[in-house]
């Protein structure tokens, strides 16, 4: 069925009107973008960075545009066959979660229920996140070279800054930075490289927002 004429997914029950349970927010193609999977990423976000819950429209369009980023990225995944973050991977970055944030396993539940999040939505979040840098680091990474001549301007535009936060009692020199330049550099050109993809594929991409899932 076209996904176009979904406007929303309801149930019918019986001797009473339908109850819409679920609304297409976003069309990508033949791909959907649940308001529920909005609110989702909203509470998924909001729990990793600490920051209160914000429903607001604006929030949801944001959350929205990170959704279909995260459709066009796991639809390259899948056509290339990257492999996907493993288990073990997940629960190490789920001890750090914990352990890090929160003072016992109390605390963690409690900020679970509150942020309206299970444990396995946590679990789902995590992998994708660690799935998209596996992506980042075999298709971009590659591709990246970082001259001599780039790092060594770096270091000079950022050496005062850099300078004043040391102290004068201490120098700063270029061999101590050099490789922590690097890779500053080469997360940067990975970042731009990513938005460029991220934007021809959104352009290959049929998007429709459906206004009525964000009043």
């Amino acid at each position: 069925m076209c996904a176009r004429i979904l406007l929303s997914l309801v149930v019918l029950l019986p001797g009473a009107p339908a109850e819409v349970i679920d609304r297409i927010a976003v069309t990508l193609d033949n791909q959907v973008i649940t308001q529920s999977e909005i609110l989702r990423e909203i509470r998924l976000t909001a729990f990793l960075n600490g920051d209160p819950l914000d429903f607001s429209s604006e929030s949801r369009k944001k959350a929205a545009d990170r959704l279909i980023e995260q459709k066009l990225i796991h639809k390259e995944i899948e056509a290339a066959q990257y492999v996907e973050a493993g288990p073990a991977e997940v629960e190490s970055l789920l001890k750090d979660v914990r352990t890090e944030r929160f003072h016992g396993a109390e605390e963690y539940l409690a900020a679970l229920e509150n942020y309206g999040i299970t444990e396995q939505d946590l679990k789902a979040h995590l992998l994708w996140q660690l799935t998209f840098l596996h992506f980042i680091d075999l298709r971009f990474r590659p591709g990246i070279h970082v001259t001599d001549d780039e790092i060594r301007k770096y270091f000079d535009q950022e050496l005062p800054g850099l300078q004043k936060n040391a102290g004068k009692d201490i120098t700063i020199t270029f061999d101590d930075l050099r490789n922590k330049l690097e890779e500053n550099l080469t997360g940067r050109h990975i970042d731009e490289q990513v938005d460029d993809w991220i934007a021809q594929a959104r352009k290959r991409t049929h998007i429709e927002f459906h206004p009525e899932a964000f009043q």
